[in-house]
């Protein structure tokens, strides 16, 4: 790739990453944020490259993002961000895609989802991986979406020993102010909201696919200071989190020996079968075209025949054929070597031993 196009597509990370940075922050703010204007500056920049009519104001900006990045006129920006989606929504603001385009960066600036970057990084420079395993747990269990600071205090004192590693768990909860505006989740135990007649989980709600939310408890009062995941942390950590707590459990139940992140979350679960090792990365996109971008843009060293890439079982309830749309997306020579199942096909794959070869 030549440096021309290297400095294309930086001079558009940084517009996509100030446009949705910005625009997230002006959800829970009440004037503009200072990158909204830097990522309109960058938009207005790309339009003039592609002798396209820039936004004149903020309002034009917020406009041309409701549209489909293909209609945006911007060359290459669709190597990047889905063609078919918006960077804002008119209902809920920033979209999944321009969220799961901000978490599949390097950045680890202070945005929710970064925190647990920042925990891997961390983990992998002190070597701690016992920290890390027991973080990844406790964030991966239902039971601790919502819990009580005592609760999350004691986890934190008994089984995280590194100053800055604590601080970066405890970064992952944030107070809930009023507990009796809420509902609990019957898939993931965090807070449902009530939004346009329903029950809500978190922003796109994908846990009704797997549960009823409509048949809700309310949480049990205390007096106690209750505290929940912050929204990132539960779509990036909790709710895939749970899909790779599942096919763990269940490969167990099956003899088989697994490790759950294995060199520091070099993949999500290492699994011994009698003649070979298998790896399994469970990935989360909203977008089949996303997934199939990550995999198109792995380094030639990680990309492994003996890696199946598991998609979470609500992704298939919620976009039909997802599988095959993501091998649509693929660059040829990857069609053949690149596996995906979703969460329920690779239990069925693994569940008798005679199904190892039909994974070699």
């Amino acid at each position: 790739m030549n440096h021309r196009i290297i400095d294309s597509r930086r001079s558009l990370y940084k517009m996509l990453y100030f446009l949705t940075i910005g625009f997230k922050k002006w959800e829970k703010e009440k004037i503009i944020p200072d990158e909204v204007y830097t990522g309109m500056k960058l938009m207005v920049y790309e339009c003039a490259k592609n002798n396209k009519k820039p936004p004149a104001n903020i309002q034009e900006l917020a406009k041309i993002l409701t549209l489909p990045s293909k209609q945006w006129g911007i060359l290459d920006v669709e190597r990047i961000f889905p063609p078919d989606a918006s960077l804002l929504d008119k209902e809920y603001g920033v979209t999944i895609e321009a969220e799961d385009f901000l978490e599949n960066i390097e950045s680890t600036e202070e945005y929710e989802q970064s925190i647990m970057k920042q925990i891997l990084i961390t983990s992998r420079k002190k070597t701690l991986d016992s920290d890390y395993r027991s973080i990844r747990a406790f964030l991966s269990n239902p039971n601790h979406s919502v819990i009580t600071y005592h609760k999350l205090y004691d986890f934190v004192y008994r089984n995280v020993k590194d100053a800055q590693f604590q601080n970066l768990v405890f970064s992952c909860y944030e107070e809930i102010v009023n507990i009796t505006n809420y509902r609990k989740c019957p898939n993931c135990g965090w807070t449902l909201e009530w939004r346009k007649g329903n029950w809500r989980c978190n922003k796109e709600d994908v846990c009704h696919f797997v549960s009823d939310v409509q048949d809700v408890s309310s949480f049990e009062m205390t007096d106690e200071k209750l505290m929940r995941m912050t929204p990132g942390i539960q779509k990036y950590v909790l709710l895939p989190g749970m899909s790779e707590q599942n096919i763990a459990k269940k490969l167990r139940k099956k003899g088989y020996t697994v490790t759950m992140y294995p060199n520091i979350d070099e993949y999500d679960i290492r699994i011994e079968l009698k003649n070979q090792v298998i790896m399994i990365d469970v990935k989360d996109y909203r977008n089949p075209w996303q997934l199939a971008n990550y995999l198109n843009n792995l380094h030639q060293s990680k990309i492994d025949s003996n890696v199946l890439y598991v998609i979470p079982d609500y992704r298939v309830q919620m976009i039909s054929q997802y599988q095959k749309k993501v091998k649509n997306y693929l660059r040829n020579e990857l069609k053949k070597i690149i596996k995906i199942y979703s969460e329920s096909e690779i239990i069925k794959l693994l569940e008798v031993e005679e199904n190892e070869e039909k994974i070699k």
